[in-house]
């Protein structure tokens, strides 16, 4: 007689166990999507930021040729579109807008530059823009 009153506990139990075990896993699941969507970013993110680096410093180097003593100022008159670059980065977009200020130091005509790199990479909900500002100047060169 005492086993008959036990008979359902056991299903009871292994159901409770189920359900308990079934919300661990799910929660398993989203914890393991999230982190694998912050990664996507991460990484979109970091794309970005280089893709944006390297399109200031290649007009920089425009701007500064090797080899000279002055600065180019006509390189620093358009806008830079180099999307094609940009998709050695997996990146859709890369811009360098570059401005030029005159001033006098000493008395001497001299040039600023103002180059601010934008970059997009990824796609739909992981897409990441990243934008760095360079500023460079003439400088003065003391003849012997």
């Amino acid at each position: 007689m005492f086993y008959s009153r036990q008979r359902g506990s056991a299903l009871v139990v292994s159901l409770f166990i189920i359900t308990v075990m079934g919300a661990f896993a799910a929660a398993m699941i989203r914890i393991d999507w999230s982190g694998q969507d912050t990664t996507a970013r991460e990484v979109f993110a970091t794309r970005a930021w280089y893709a944006a680096h390297s399109g200031n410093d290649i007009v920089l180097s425009k701007l500064f040729p090797l080899g000279k003593t002055v600065s180019e100022p006509l390189a620093c008159e358009q806008t830079y579109d180099f999307n094609k670059d940009a998709e050695l980065f997996s990146c859709q977009k890369l811009q360098v807008i570059c401005k030029t200020y005159s001033y006098k130091e000493n008395g001497q005509p001299a040039n600023k530059y103002q180059l601010e790199s934008t970059a997009t990479c990824g796609s739909g909900q992981f897409s990441t823009t990243r934008t760095q500002e360079v500023w460079a100047k003439d400088l003065e060169i003391a003849l012997p």
